[in-house]
């Protein structure tokens, strides 16, 4: 007889078995090792300061259920974030997000970031932290297409538009997309250093681009969820998905 309780793993004849609990980092997370029945748990993001984010699996696919929050002034390398060696964010060999700034917001070829400590996005809920597409994707700012690089963590990438496509036609409407497991917020968005539609819209970059100038986004109301395309220099909010 062997009674086991906690989390962890066991080896039996050298085999072994699966981990009942998510611990440890965004960057080394890795959902192969998990118990069928693990769906949901907490990773902590080992860059800015360290954050923790809730994840948790949804149609198939391991999403960050917490908005990112990376602060304005972090410093990206390839061993912690979804960037390549060259990533030059910050200006020529600097992978750099901007400074936090409220201002700004106006140029889609320029690289925003604005971290809030701000509660007004709807029933209390924190408003974390807003990124223009040039910030979003590191730089890198494409065209046409889906962008190479950008802010998630290492092993974590934006999600493409396909897949904000299937969520949105999973979780039709606000309503749902707010409410476990995405646990979306209203957090609305900055233009030209305005801020606007906090607590009753919700914008998630993707990593498509439609043109030099806009890019697609996952927009929710409490009555409708869709993807859109915005302009790029609009400071919107990122959830990152597990590639």
């Amino acid at each position: 007889t062997m009674n086991v309780s906690g989390a962890g793993t066991l080896t039996l004849n050298g085999k072994q078995s699966c981990v009942s609990t998510i611990s440890g980092t965004m960057q080394t997370f890795d959902p192969s090792v998990l118990c069928s029945n693990v769906t949901s748990g907490t990773l902590t993001d080992n860059r800015g300061g360290s954050r923790s984010y809730t994840v948790a699996k949804i149609d198939g696919l391991w999403w960050m259920t917490t908005n990112l929050d990376l602060p304005g002034g972090t410093t990206l390398t390839s061993a912690d974030s979804n960037v390549s060696a060259g990533c030059s964010l910050g200006g020529a060999g600097n992978c750099t997000l901007p400074a936090s700034s409220i201002s700004g917001f106006s140029d889609a070829s320029v690289a925003y970031v604005y971290n809030t400590g701000s509660t007004t996005c709807g029933n209390n809920s924190p408003c974390y932290s807003y990124y223009s597409y040039a910030a979003a994707t590191a730089g890198t700012n494409p065209s046409s297409g889906d962008a190479a690089s950008d802010i998630c963590p290492k092993g974590w990438r934006l999600p493409t538009q396909a897949e904000y496509n299937t969520l949105a036609s999973t979780y039709t409407t606000g309503a749902t997309l707010t409410a476990t497991p995405f646990n979306g917020v209203y957090a609305g968005y900055y233009m030209r250093g305005s801020f606007f539609n906090g607590g009753t819209r919700g914008l998630y970059w993707s990593s498509a681009a439609y043109n030099a100038s806009y890019a697609y986004y996952l927009v929710f109301t409490s009555s409708s969820a869709n993807v859109d395309f915005g302009a790029k220099r609009y400071g919107v909010s990122i959830r990152c998905v597990k590639y």
